[in-house]
Parts: structure tokens; C-alpha cells; sequence
């Protein structure tokens, strides 16, 4: 019920936005926000407001992409100031969290590319900016990282947002008739 209410107010914001030629702007507006609160995903910025302008989708990747980055690299500096001993007391199931531990090793080994990793695929990135706000406090390269990642996830769902349903589509069912042909082909043999 509460995701539907957010999800109605973003799509409100937008369409507000959008109408008076300030689209972008609420775009990085609300990926900073989302991406600074975790109260909403950032894609549900990215995909209305391209199939409000389709056009533009490269923009509205770009700018959210911004916007999270920003957000990220705030929210790293938080966590940097908080420390290990206020955040293991605020959070105390962090201790015994299986990604938290996953998160940690990733950081570990990989540094800042596993953030990349993490920012561009659909894992939660909250963990490692805790992770990185404690032990790695490099704000540029986080910053690099997370706009890398989130440049090549918005624009994915950007570009598929913006090609729906014609270009989508055509690729689908291409796609699912070759399955069906090789699937007739196979019990042929």
C-alpha cells in the first residue's frame, strides 16, 4: 500500500515536471533523494520519466545516474563519520547479516570495483557504502564507481523503456520463436 502511494506521488512529480519543461531536474531531484533514503528505487524515477520522453533517455539516464551517484557518495560520508562502533549499535544484526558479510569480503578484495559491480546489478548498495564509509573513505573514487554503474543500469532500463514495446518486443518474440524452432528441431532428432 505504501509503495503504491510513493510510486503514485513519483509519477505525479514527474508528470508536474515534465509539463513545465523540468524534467531532468526532478529526475536527479528524486534519484538523490531515493538513493540518499532507500525509500524508493531509483528505476522508478528512471522508467516513467522515459516513457513520459522517450527521446530524452539518454538525459534522464544520465542525470539519475548523477543524482544516485551524489546520493551514494553523501550517504558513504555519513556512514564515515558514523564509525564502526555507532553503526554496529544502531544496526546490531549487522554483525550476523550473510550480504553484510558477502559485502565486506567483496570490498576486501575487489575495492572499488566491487562497488561498481554492486552499483550497476539489482544488489542492494546501502551495505557496501557502509562498508566503504568505515574502512575506504575515497569519496572520488566511490563517486567514480557508483556513476559508472549507475550509468550503465539506468541506461539499460532507460533504453528499454524508451524502445518499448516495437523494438523490445520484436527482440522477445525473435527471441522466443528461435526457442521454440531449435526446441522442434531438437525432438526431431
Amino acid at each position: 500500500m505504501l509503495v503504491a502511494r510513493i510510486e503514485a506521488l513519483l509519477y505525479r512529480i514527474l508528470r508536474f515536471a515534465e509539463a513545465g519543461h523540468r524534467l531532468l531536474l526532478a529526475c536527479i531531484g528524486l534519484s538523490f533523494l531515493g538513493t540518499l533514503t532507500a525509500a524508493w528505487p531509483v528505476t522508478a524515477v528512471v522508467v516513467p520519466a522515459t516513457l513520459m520522453a522517450a527521446g530524452r533517455w539518454r538525459a534522464i539516464a544520465g542525470v539519475s545516474a548523477l543524482g544516485s551517484a551524489i546520493g551514494a557518495t553523501v550517504l558513504m560520508l555519513v556512514f564515515h563519520h558514523l564509525g564502526w562502533t555507532q553503526l554496529y549499535e544502531r544496526f546490531p544484526e549487522l554483525a550476523t547479516n550473510s550480504s553484510w558479510a558477502q559485502v565486506v569480503d567483496w570490498g576486501r578484495r575487489y575495492g572499488t570495483a566491487a562497488l561498481f559491480l554492486i552499483a550497476a546489478s539489482p544488489l542492494p548498495q546501502t551495505p557496501a557504502l557502509i562498508f566503504f564509509g568505515a574502512v575506504r573513505p575515497d569519496y572520488v573514487g566511490v563517486f567514480v564507481a557508483m556513476l559508472a554503474g549507475k550509468l550503465m543500469k539506468y541506461g539499460t532500463f532507460a533504453w528499454a523503456s524508451s524502445h518499448f514495446p516495437e523494438r523490445v518486443g520484436k527482440s522477445l518474440g525473435a527471441l522466443l520463436r528461435r526457442g521454440r524452432r531449435q526446441g522442434t528441431d531438437d525432438g526431431e532428432v
